[in-house]
């Protein structure tokens, strides 16, 4: 089996240095690859089944480290979504929420598609959550109505 090589950049130790003070697992894993891979003892295999990832995973940190170092090696490739309301959306939502517009999903969804945003029910109830509102509003009740006795 083929030996780790990883000539990079950074010394082996920086990457040491890199690794004792990386507080993520996400970093302090590659690390540990790239000073395994330093040391020279072990192969992309073997280095893998010590950390539970596959030979490609470990050989695609040892070509990120080759190409960039330790800065490269810490970048993460997927960020997730930017979201499809816009921001200055969320804020006239916020605002829409306050002043009582919006009283169910259905209308919040119509709204949003009026402007442009196209979203399905189970995403206005994901758009509400991150604004930490909700669709819902209390029911209107009688003024007259014994409040706090059970209706008696």
């Amino acid at each position: 089996m083929k030996k780790l090589k990883v000539p990079g950049p950074d010394s082996p130790e920086a990457v040491e240095v890199a690794y004792q003070s990386s507080h993520e697992k996400h970093d302090r894993e590659r690390g540990l690859a790239i000073r395994l891979g330093h040391r020279g003892e072990h192969t992309l295999q073997e280095i893998g089944q010590l950390l539970g990832r596959g030979r490609a995973t470990i050989s695609r940190w040892g070509k990120a480290f080759r190409q960039g170092g330790i800065e490269l090696l810490g970048t993460r490739r997927h960020q997730g979504s930017s979201g499809r309301v816009p921001e200055s959306l969320h804020q006239e939502g916020c605002e829409g929420l306050r002043q009582g517009r919006g009283k169910n999903a259905r209308a919040i969804e119509g709204g949003l598609h009026e402007r442009g945003v196209s979203l399905t029910r189970s995403g206005v109830y994901s758009w509400l959550s991150k604004l930490k509102a909700s669709g819902k509003v209390p029911r209107k009740s009688h003024g007259k109505k014994a409040r706090g006795r059970g209706g008696v």
